[in-house]
């Protein structure tokens, strides 16, 4: 960044003087007749206009950032009173010994008397009308500099914060789940019949369908692409084919072959409700995943169907998002 300051600056002094210019625009066109008009103008207006800048800019892009940034308000008064003060003391040097007639002087003198010039605590109140004006408008500057800075900042936060509970919660569930394959796997592991062929398959699948819910660094992102998660879907109903060996679940995928992404787990989550609410059902259950273009279609069917079940719609998302 300290390559741009040196641009930033000289935006800020065009942005500032050219305000200057067009406010005083009237003065300067009528004082052209006067030398002292215009000198007093020149002065009044566009010299100290220049030096008022540097003040807002000091406060800005200097005294007031750390400040503003750790809510130290005790520390951003003092600076501020103190560049017044040094500011005023510039404004009055500038008068004291360049420009007194024009900043200095005490009214208008009566010809043949000697003219009267302000001391410094005689000039110091004007002067801080207007550097307190000057702070308060570098202040409500910096805030919002401060807003537009950390506004981007806040947002990563509340994403990653947002991203961080929704792998949390997707841990919680497989975990849920893992206990939930155990006790339903327990039969089959104690069984000497089943143990060493079907129990040996449950545990590779189980510890696959682990892997993949908890370890997988696709997951650490919302949406994983839609291949790896039917992939592992088709282990998750493998390992329930084994688990309750009474429903016999058949997979049938048509549609297109999409590349696009998916929300990690929701064919899975869906499919687990489904078939818990056909807990009694004994036999053949269909389940349907038809792919289209930007969704996918999930029905889980009995065989027979005893009434319609509409399919659930998952939205796929482009590979980019």
């Amino acid at each position: 960044m300290r390559h741009n300051k040196p641009y930033r600056y000289l935006v800020h002094l065009a942005v500032c003087m050219a305000l200057i210019l067009l406010y005083c625009y009237p003065q300067l066109k009528g004082g052209w007749a006067s030398p002292f008009s215009l000198k007093w103008t020149v002065v009044r207006f566009i010299l100290f206009g220049f030096i008022n800048f540097h003040l807002f800019y000091l406060l800005v892009f200097g005294l007031l950032q750390k400040p503003v940034q750790h809510k130290q308000y005790g520390k951003a008064i003092l600076y501020t009173l103190a560049a017044i003060i040094v500011f005023s003391g510039i404004k009055y040097a500038a008068g004291y010994f360049f420009f007194p007639d024009q900043v200095l002087l005490r009214g208008i003198p009566f010809i043949g008397r000697p003219k009267i010039y302000m001391t410094f605590l005689q000039y110091l109140p004007e002067t801080l009308k207007t550097g307190l004006a000057v702070a308060l408008l570098a202040y409500g500057y910096r805030l919002l500099l401060q807003w537009r800075n950390t506004a981007p900042q806040d947002r990563l936060l509340a994403t990653a914060a947002a991203q961080a509970g929704a792998r949390y919660e997707r841990m919680q569930e497989g975990s849920r789940q893992l206990l939930h394959y155990l006790q339903q796997l327990t039969p089959v592991l104690e069984n000497e019949q089943t143990r060493e062929k079907q129990g040996t398959k449950a545990i590779l699948l189980l510890s696959d369908l682990l892997r993949y819910m908890l370890y997988d660094k696709a997951l650490e992102k919302d949406k994983v692409s839609f291949k790896k998660e039917l992939l592992n879907y088709e282990r998750y109903l493998a390992l329930r084919r084994i688990c309750h060996p009474q429903q016999l679940l058949t997979l049938q995928v048509t549609g297109e072959d999409s590349n696009n992404m998916i929300e990690a787990l929701r064919l899975q989550d869906i499919t687990e409700r489904s078939l818990q609410e056909l807990a009694g059902v004994i036999g053949e259950i269909v389940i349907s995943v038809h792919v289209m273009e930007d969704s996918v279609a999930l029905s889980v069917t009995p065989v027979p169907a005893a009434v319609s079940i509409s399919p659930n719609k998952i939205k796929l998302y482009p590979e980019y998002a």
